[in-house]
């Protein structure tokens, strides 16, 4: 008979009907549906794991899930004479530092942690040594050396889900250690269950905090280089003059959804029940809020019913933008659009349509190194920043802007965090590559 018992390092937060278990020394984190998270706390008190599990899984559900949670130490053996010291048990383990994690070394090696939720965890010189030797190579044990064992619970600490600093692998990165962990560089923690079993029977998980989710043209939102010294809204109008929305006599009228567009030469109006009014215009603008106007039986109803208004609405010779986040070749979902459901509908409805890369409508320059990060990591950078002066407002910033931001208050090559790629691949938590344009035209009356 084997004895498991729940191990007790573990923290528990959900984002809707997900469960996301935290391991509190190792740093891994697992997403499990209800049924298993009721399994998991099914070991504490510690019992026999040959009984069942909760009635939603069958018999060998209940050995699978068993068997992988008790791999990944979220269930550890337990015996006549109580529970075994996880820490010991973790020493074969390879720690290694997320590369999203943030901290700064200073001329003394002392290094200070920033987390997620914008706080500074200085690290006292013992600990410093030890993290700065965690790079997924060595083990625990040679990690720790001569430090003796009782400098291992400051260390693992850094494994918490409110620092997210740490995780311990099960083979040297090397070999593969950090694939075999998918949440090796995890962007948790959600919000904490405060009733983990309570929410294994089905109580609503805790209240997400609301961020403003960001938008492609929030991070282009003042002057870019790579836009050419253009906002994003500036880039948009320009592509609308581009495609002939104001050629003819004047006044022109426009109607722009989701974006403040700068057009001196027209009338910008903002109002969607126009549209519906069969109002008269030379341009309409759809700027990521498809996803908002409605989704019912795997289609973008809302937005694909204001695409056959607009259609109506403009003038001929007019000229619709729909920009949002989706992809040519894949289908709706409630966060992102089917553009291939859009392009049929802009024909069915008389106009003459095509898809385009949101950045080749922009004339958007993708060649330069930018930040990348996460949503879940740039508040530590900015909390990095801030601690020597500097703001980093939420936009994308290339490579070259964040040096200069840097030079002579903040050394680089003391931080940890800092990622880079081509705008091409990321632009802080959104893709460029991701988003794209519908741009379709209304054609000129024609003599019969």
């Amino acid at each position: 008979m084997t004895v498991l018992a729940l191990s007790q390092h573990l923290s528990f937060h959900a984002r809707e009907d997900a469960a996301f278990v935290w391991h509190g020394l190792t740093g891994d984190v697992a997403e499990m549906s209800r049924d298993v998270l009721g399994l998991l706390l099914s070991f504490d008190p510690p019992r026999d794991d040959a009984l069942s599990g909760p009635p939603e899984l069958a018999h060998e559900q209940t050995q699978e899930f068993t068997g992988i949670l008790r791999a990944r130490r979220y269930l550890v053996q337990a015996s006549l004479q109580g529970r075994p010291d996880e820490m010991s048990l973790l020493l074969p383990g390879f720690p290694r530092v997320p590369r999203a994690a943030v901290f700064e070394r200073d001329v003394a090696e002392r290094v200070t942690i920033y987390t997620r939720a914008g706080s500074a965890l200085e690290l006292d010189p013992m600990t410093s040594r030890l993290f700065l030797r965690c790079d997924g190579e060595r083990t625990l044990g040679q990690v720790l050396g001569d430090a003796g064992p009782g400098a291992l619970g400051a260390l693992l600490r850094l494994a918490r889900a409110d620092v997210a600093a740490l995780k311990i692998l099960a083979k040297p990165v090397s070999q593969g250690g950090a694939q075999l962990n998918p949440a090796a560089e995890s962007t948790m923690p959600y919000p904490e269950i405060p009733e983990p079993r309570a929410y294994a029977a089905g109580e609503a998980a805790p209240e997400q905090r609301t961020e403003e989710e960001p938008t492609f043209a929030s991070l282009f939102a003042e002057p870019h280089p790579s836009l050419g010294g253009r906002t994003y809204a500036q880039a948009m109008a320009d592509e609308l003059r581009r495609r002939g929305a104001f050629q003819g006599p004047p006044p022109w009228r426009v109607l722009s959804l989701g974006l403040d567009l700068e057009l001196p030469e027209a009338t910008v109006e903002t109002d969607i029940a126009r549209v519906q009014q069969r109002e008269s215009y030379r341009a309409v603008v759809v700027n990521e809020i498809g996803p908002q106007l409605g989704f019912s039986e795997g289609r973008n109803t809302g937005l694909l019913q204001l695409i056959a208004d607009a259609a109506l609405a403009l003038e001929p010779g007019g000229v619709l933008i729909v920009a949002d986040f989706g992809d040519p070749k894949t289908e709706a979902s409630p966060r992102s659009v089917a553009f291939a459901d859009l392009i049929r509908q802009a024909e069915q409805s008389g106009l003459k349509a095509r898809v385009v890369p949101l950045a080749e409508a922009l004339d958007l320059d993708l060649n330069s190194q930018a930040l990348s990060t996460t949503r879940a990591s740039l508040p530590a950078l900015q909390a990095l920043f801030a601690a020597h002066g500097l703001p980093l407002p939420r936009r994308a910033w290339l490579r070259s802007e964040i040096e200069k931001l840097a030079e002579g208050n903040l050394e680089l090559s003391r931080v940890h965090g800092l990622q880079w790629a081509p705008l091409s691949e990321r632009a802080l938590g959104l893709s460029p590559g991701q988003f794209q344009a519908l741009v379709a035209t209304k054609p000129e009356r024609t003599l019969h």
